[in-house]
Order: C-alpha cells, then sequence, then structure tokens
C-alpha cells in the first residue's frame, strides 16, 4: 500500500493544491492527514474543497479545535482571531466541513498491511498540543512497539527515526507553514509494508499567497512565517 502523509496545511490552499497535483499523480491506495487542516490562514473554504473528495483519514490537530471551540483558552493564543475566520467563513460556506472535523479526534489508528499505524497530531501522551522535534534525544513515549508506526504532526518539521526496538517514527512536516528552512510544501510517501518513508518537497506559488495575505492586512506573524527560515528553532534551543 502507498499512503500520501500530510500535516498542517493551516487554510493554506495555495500550497495544498499543489501538493495534491502531486499525490494525485503518484496514485495513492489512501491519503492521511495528521491534523491542523485549519488555522492560520484565510482560505479555509477552499482547503475544504480541496480536501472534501479525498479518501482521508484524519486527525483533529490544536488548530481544528480552535475552530470548534467557544471561548479562546487562556491565555488567549496570537492566533485564536485566525481560528474562528476560518470557523465563520465555513460555517457560512461548508459546514460540512465544520460537522467533518467534530467527528475527529486527536489520536487514532489504523491497521494497515498487517501493521498498527498510530496517528497523532501532538504524541502519544499529548495528542492535541505535544511536540516531538527532530532534535529530541529520546524515543517517544506511548508504547510504540516493534514493527508499528508512530505518525505525528504539529511541529511543522520532518522526521523520520527508527526506534532501537523496531518501531518506525514519522512527521511529514507541514504542507502551509514548513519551519526547516524550506519554504516548499513538506509531505511524503508512507509504504507500510516496508515500514519506509519517503519524504517529498513541492514548491507553489508563495508569492501569490504572501501578495493577498498582504492586501488583506493578514496577521503579520502569520504572513512573514511563510517566507521565515526557523533553522536552529528546535525544541532543544
Amino acid at each position: 500500500m502507498k499512503i500520501a502523509l500530510l500535516s498542517d496545511i493551516h487554510s493554506n490552499s495555495f500550497a495544498l493544491q499543489a501538493v495534491l497535483a502531486e499525490v494525485a499523480a503518484g496514485g495513492p491506495d489512501r491519503v492521511i492527514l495528521l491534523g491542523d487542516t485549519f488555522g492560520y490562514y484565510p482560505w479555509a473554504v477552499e482547503t475544504w474543497r480541496l480536501i472534501e473528495p479525498l479518501d482521508v483519514f484524519a486527525v483533529l490537530g490544536n488548530h481544528d479545535q480552535l475552530v470548534l471551540d467557544v471561548a479562546p483558552p487562556d491565555p488567549e493564543p496570537v492566533y485564536w482571531d485566525l481560528a474562528k475566520q476560518n470557523e465563520r467563513e465555513l460555517i457560512e460556506a461548508a459546514p460540512e466541513a465544520i460537522t467533518w472535523l467534530r467527528t475527529l479526534s486527536p489520536h487514532a489508528e489504523l491497521a494497515v498491511d498487517s501493521r498498527r499505524v498510530l496517528c497523532c497530531h501532538g504524541t502519544p501522551d499529548d495528542p492535541l498540543n505535544g511536540r516531538y522535534y527532530p532534535d529530541n534525544p529520546q524515543d517517544p513515549t506511548g508504547g510504540v512497539a516493534a514493527g508499528e508506526i508512530l505518525l505525528l504532526g504539529h511541529t511543522h518539521y520532518p522526521l523520520v527515526r527508527p526506534l532501537a526496538h523496531g518501531g518506525l517514527v514519522i512527521n511529514p512536516g507541514s504542507v502551509g507553514q514548513p519551519r526547516d528552512g524550506d519554504l516548499r510544501a513538506s509531505w511524503g510517501w508512507l509504504f507500510p509494508q516496508e515500514s519506509r518513508f519517503e519524504p517529498v518537497r513541492t514548491e507553489y506559488d508563495v508569492a501569490s499567497a504572501l501578495k493577498l495575505l498582504t492586501q488583506r492586512g493578514w496577521c503579520k506573524l502569520a504572513i512573514e512565517a511563510l517566507r521565515k527560515d526557523y533553522r536552529g528553532r528546535l525544541k532543544s534551543q
């Protein structure tokens, strides 16, 4: 089986459209989405229209949860208003996307090619908000057994780590807002039977996205994140 593994789209439909063109050309058996479909950027409806026709196995991300929340967490995150903008536009133009989000959990598992695949947006011990970075010196907790595959999102940093006992941890990075110094959309192909992951970087029209965000007077932090070099800003630093 060949699975397209995506995470952290964050309503960046420009990046998603380019990625899905490559996904379609590759002929996936399934698409797994590791959360944060929405949030940060204003193209939630366009993002949903791209996802809606797909056979997607998805988990809920922390920004997706903010879209659903009635009140902000304390302290209120700087991206709360961005999530609420996504919610308003989805309710108006694509309420089925809200219904879909409500069916999702931040952690789920499935059996693929006789392998147990665990999916979290964060980490097994904190599925919604946990972070496991490439420079973390320890294996993630949560009971990944030999032969099992743990799929993570949330950090926006791609990661492939074979564990000493035979398990495998993968983070495909972020489609909509990569933070590893390469501004191309980050995703990849998972081959569960072989316990193998092929990372992919996809170019997209960042300039047009930035232009539209600037014209809308969008959040400056979200704009800068599309062209910012995050290298060196890992957990241990």
